[in-house]
Formats: C-alpha cells, structure tokens, sequence
C-alpha cells in the first residue's frame, strides 16, 4: 500500500500495536515487527534473530526464505552485520557490499543469495543488545538517515514490548516459586503432625525423622513429607540427634 513515510510508519504502529495487545505472542510480534520494517524501507527482504535462554543470538523470523537462509548463514559462521550489531549495540549500514572488507565468507553468501546493500538495527532492552533486526537489498542502496531512524522506532518499540514480557515472566516465575514454597511448607507441617501424633514423639523429632529420610534416600524433605501425607509413608523410628531415646511407634487401629 503506497504512502508517505509518516502514513506508512503510522500504520506500522498501529500493526504493532494490535499485536502486541495480545499477550504471550512474542514470536508473532517479532514476524509482525520484521513485515512491518519491510514494508517500510519498500526494498528487499527483513529477517530478525532475538537472545536465546544462554544469550546467544537466534534467529526468530523473516520475510522470505532466502533472507532466512542468508541469516542462519551469518550466524552460523559467526560473523555479519546483525552479529556485529548487536555486539556492539549500534546500527551497522552497508550500503554496497562489494565496497566491504568485512566479514569476507559473509559477503561470499550474500553475494551468491543477490544481496548487495544491507542495513542491521539492534533490539536493546535499556542499553542491553536482545537482538538485532538486518534488512538486505538486491541492488546498491544508501540507507538514509530518515529510513533507518524510522525503522529503529519500530524495533525499540519492540523492544519495549520484550523488556515488559521478560518482567512479567520474572513476576510469574517468583509467584511460581513462593506458590510452590508454601505447599511444601504446608506439605511438610503436616507430615510433622502426622508423625508426632502416630509416634507420640515431638514435633522437633519428627522433623529429625523426616530429614534423615530424606538424606538417606536421596530424596528432598518436600518429597518425603508428601509421602507422609498423601502415601502412607512412615520413616522408620530411630534416635534422635540429641540422643534420646526413640519414641515407640503406636499400633494403628485394626492392626493385627
């Protein structure tokens, strides 16, 4: 769809926008992100490659097949545009690759896929690279000023997407972690009761007892008081540390 750069920037916010409206669609946004900065520089192909869980860039979207390919290829031999872009957090412009004396396996792939110019733009999260976003040009291209700042807009305000969702995962994973707290600590409350109550001991050797179950088996007290709990589990009645003597083991009703 024709326009002047503000009209098809607006519309690329606006696609954005709607997309990032729905949550948990990080990959979706990435695929929307790298259509939308194609359609706004109007020449050549958009791929995009985000940190994986070890920091490690990985590719994650791209306008066509051969710009993919092109991308796996820089990143396999570990040199490029988008490697250096977000290495060093900066936009990396190329406007004739012939004229590069960079990255000389790169450019032997880029030539052989019909790529001449290229442009790469970082994904930072504050001033910490994510990703990198590099779009690549049949022909020679000088990558103006007004369409790179253009194009950076779009990917920081991905980039602002993708700080908000690694935050809201953090959130989640520690409500996680307190959730799962609080059900061992209860799980494990109430094998301390069970024991005590079943083997007229303390509530502290109970404990006693729980633990050592746990260490002797390789298992962790969580484990071993769910077992209590919910299996029917008894720890066998030994000393305690403190040296006292074992408690005597009550029969359970209907024992034989």
């Amino acid at each position: 769809m024709a326009g002047t750069v503000d009209e098809m920037f607006t519309r690329a916010c606006a696609g954005l926008a709607r997309r990032m409206a729905s949550p948990g669609t990080t990959p979706g946004v990435i695929a929307e992100l790298a259509d939308q900065v194609a359609e706004l520089l109007g020449d050549g192909a958009v791929a995009a490659a985000v940190t994986g869980p070890a920091g490690e860039l990985r590719a994650s979207a791209a306008t066509d097949g051969d710009v993919a390919d092109l991308l796996a290829a820089e990143l396999d031999l570990e040199e490029g545009p988008a490697l250096e872009c977000f290495r060093t957090g900066a936009v990396v412009s190329v406007d004739d690759l012939e004229d590069e004396a960079h990255w000389p396996r790169f450019r032997a792939q880029a030539r052989a896929a019909g790529v001449r110019s290229v442009v790469a733009l970082p994904l930072r999260v504050g001033t910490r690279p994510v990703g990198a976003l590099v779009a690549v040009s049949p022909d020679i291209r000088p990558w103006s000023e007004a369409d790179v700042e253009a194009a950076q807009l779009l990917v920081d305000l991905v980039s602002g997407y993708l700080a908000h969702e690694a935050e809201l995962a953090q959130v989640r994973r520690t409500v996680d972690q307190l959730r799962e707290a609080l059900v061992s600590r209860i799980d494990i409350e109430q094998a301390k009761g069970v024991l005590a109550g079943e083997m007229g001991c303390t509530i502290d050797h109970a404990f006693v007892l729980l633990r050592r179950h746990a260490r002797r088996n390789n298992l962790t007290l969580h484990a071993v008081a769910r077992a209590v709990v919910h299996l029917g589990l008894r720890p066998p009645a030994e000393r305690a540390a403190s040296g006292a003597p074992a408690p005597q083991q009550r029969e359970r009703p209907g024992a034989d």
